[in-house]
């Protein structure tokens, strides 16, 4: 018989043994919990749906066990990315106390509950991932508070809807340098770690010399990776030196000698949106080359930046130009390539007020017609890489077979751009970078047939001498996926040919046994049935709408995406200023209804309204953000908890008597500090 353990809790608090029963018996935890409720909610109780009133916020409100209390209070530090300090903090203590009449725990259990909450999320994506045939990755590196981190996001698309699905992957320190062999340690790491090795179909990272020489490195596979050193001068800076990295011989005799030479990494692809901004910004370096082009360009983009400087050093010409325009100008960032373009499109759209903002600035103004022409080419030559650009970093519908038709549609935006008097040496510039940069992804059979599956684009993108073999391949590619379903079939199901049972096999039998080749040609025939019905119907309109051998190959070739965007920018931090504001806002209501009544009305009008200012200069003014729903939905919330706080001014006579009391002893506490400080002042 096993040796029973007994232990002792207390009768007035279950608190220990609830917390025993949740690391040692986590089954029994829900069962615990039941028989630890006073009293069961009746659902046909018609008081539990009643709507409060205002004076009745607080009052009233769902009583949670432990557990629910402390999932609350982690989901609120992970969600609105808090310290984990916060959970300390008196203040914090005390608003728990106000609306749920609970502590939250210790910051030591807090962040033991946040170890398991991690560890659960992890096996959660685990499953997840099992389940799914081909992923794709976006990788990117980055330095902050002097510590390096390497980020890594996944995609997949569901097998049904087809609809992409992108998460976190992982977020990883990196030590030492950023050398290619550090990286490619790291990928290999993540990547065995969630088991996904053989179903990444494609890893997308930026132009990174430490990053190509990675997959030179340690991939086999170069569909569309270059391999000849011609192309190693695209990559954006230059490798370092190669030095001598120790090891710990211990680690790696344990693990495997072979795990330092048997490294192999999943196919690579540069991101196109960053391909695209090196163009705009370093291949157009080559339209200087033509003189006219090059004084034009610097006398006209200097008048521009210092215009620029004027507003961004000067607060008193900031509202000058917000006077004459109605808005401030866009000045440019240097992280992104459109926020220039959207910079010069901005001064072209206010013609008819530029040179009164010259004026008032003190600054010479645009030669007419000469430059303000030359201005209008650069936005009309420079528009089509701008829109692509926003393209390819779309999230939920954009897949690696956008890349191709989009640019077609750039070479097709810039040859009708014919008649120009200025800027035909930055068109030749754009249509060389573009050339040399995406030359391999235009030949790849991969891009192609990627292209080929998705029914917004078929083949009209490509040319008539194009459309006959990428035809070709796309057969051959469901071909081959036949062939793959097939042998996967067989591989569990005894192969029986030319069943013969019911006669006498003899020698002459096995003579006169010929292979059946009428299945094959049959089978060929029906796939390009397929794909020339696929390419003739136009009632084909969505991935949704393509048959089920076609709809197989493009979650194959589409569960890429072009751009590693998806890891630059974490679409989390607007969702938290979200649901900050919606905190913040329900905590502001209930202190000015329980603790000092009108100061807290005052610090929420002003925090309110600073938040406003936050939002909306980010967005309009520092252009750090787009003014998309993230933004407009806080401030608009923002707007309204400031309009509720005065209704609540108007609507309650006066405060609280809590409220009241405790004035009157805060007065009293005050009247008696300062009496204190006259006598200590008087004394010395």
């Amino acid at each position: 018989m096993p040796k029973e353990k007994l232990i002792s809790t207390s009768t007035s608090s279950n608190s220990n043994l609830r917390s025993h029963i949740k690391h040692i018996h986590p089954s029994q935890l829900s069962e615990f919990n039941k028989c630890g409720k006073k009293r069961n909610i009746i659902d046909d109780d018609p008081a539990a749906y009643k709507q409060l009133k205002i004076d009745e916020v607080g009052k009233i409100s769902k009583k949670l066990n432990e557990t629910e209390f402390d999932k609350a209070n982690i989901e609120l530090i992970v969600s609105t990315v808090s310290p984990f300090s916060l959970i300390e903090h008196p203040g914090f203590i005390k608003y728990c106390r106000l609306t749920s009449n609970r502590v939250p725990a210790s910051r030591r259990n807090f962040m033991r509950d946040i170890v398991f909450e991690y560890n659960d999320m992890t096996a959660s994506l685990k499953d997840e991932l099992s389940q799914v045939n081909f992923v794709c990755i976006t990788a990117d590196c980055w330095s902050v508070f002097h510590r390096s981190y390497m980020g890594f996001t996944v995609h997949w698309l569901n097998q049904t809807t087809l609809e992409r699905t992108s998460k976190g992957l992982a977020c990883r320190r990196m030590y030492g340098k950023h050398t290619y062999d550090n990286i490619a340690e790291m990928i290999d790491k993540v990547l065995s770690e969630f088991n996904i090795q053989s179903k990444t179909s494609l890893i997308v990272t930026d132009n990174a010399a430490n990053f190509v020489k990675a997959f030179r490195v340690y991939n086999e596979n170069t569909t569309i990776q270059p391999s000849t050193a011609s192309n190693h001068n695209q990559d954006e800076g230059e490798e370092e030196e190669e030095v001598m990295r120790p090891i710990n011989i211990s680690d790696e005799l344990e693990n495997g000698v072979g795990n330092l030479f048997n490294l192999t990494l999943p196919q690579h692809q540069r991101c196109a949106a960053h391909t695209l901004k090196l163009i705009a910004t370093t291949d157009i370096g080559d339209a200087e080359k033509d003189k006219a082009y090059k004084i034009l360009s610097r006398r006209v983009f200097g008048k521009c930046q210092a215009l620029f400087n004027k507003q961004n050093q000067s607060t008193q010409y900031a509202d000058q130009i917000k006077n004459v325009l109605g808005r401030y100008l866009i000045t440019p960032n240097a992280t992104r390539w459109n926020s220039f373009y959207d910079a010069i499109k901005c001064i072209v759209s206010n013609w008819n007020k530029i040179d009164e903002v010259f004026s008032i600035t003190s600054l010479q103004p645009f030669s007419r017609p000469r430059e303000t022409l030359f201005l209008i080419e650069y936005c009309k030559v420079m528009q089509p890489i701008a829109k692509s650009l926003d393209i390819l970093q779309g999230d939920k519908h954009v897949s690696l077979g956008y890349l191709l038709p989009t640019l077609t549609a750039i070479n097709k935006s810039l040859k009708s751009l014919s008649s120009l008097n200025y800027c035909t040496p930055l068109i030749n510039a754009l249509q060389k970078g573009i050339e040399k940069r995406f030359q391999r992804y235009m030949s790849s059979s991969t891009c192609q047939i990627s292209s080929a599956l998705i029914p917004k684009f078929k083949l009209n993108w490509a040319s008539s001498e194009e459309k006959v073999s990428i035809k070709e391949k796309l057969v051959e590619t469901l071909k081959t996926c036949a062939e793959d379903a097939d042998s996967t079939y067989t591989s569990s199901q005894p192969l029986v040919q030319n069943d013969l049972s019911h006669q006498n096999v003899t020698e002459d039998d096995d003579f006169l046994l010929f292979e059946d080749e009428l299945q094959e040609s049959q089978n060929n025939y029906d796939l390009q049935k397929i794909v020339s019905d696929y390419l003739l119907n136009h009632n084909i309109k969505s991935p949704e709408d393509l048959p089920i051998t076609l709809k197989k190959a493009y979650i194959e070739y589409n569960t890429a995406v072009p751009s590693s965007a998806h890891v630059e920018q974490d679409v989390t931090l607007p969702r938290v200023l979200g649901m900050f504001s919606l905190l913040k806002a329900l905590c502001l209501i209930h202190c000015s209804l329980f603790i000092h009544y009108k100061p807290m009305v005052s610090i929420g009008a002003m925090s309110m309204v600073l938040s406003i200012v936050l939002y909306l200069s980010e967005a309009i003014y520092y252009r750090s953000t787009t003014l998309n729903f993230f933004i407009v939905f806080p401030s608009v919330l923002n707007g309204l908890t400031l309009i509720g706080l005065y209704s609540i001014v108007r609507k309650i006579n006066k405060p609280p008597s809590e409220c009241v009391e405790e004035n009157v002893e805060i007065n009293g506490d005050r009247d008696k500090r300062l009496l204190i400080s006259r006598n200590v002042q008087i004394h010395l």
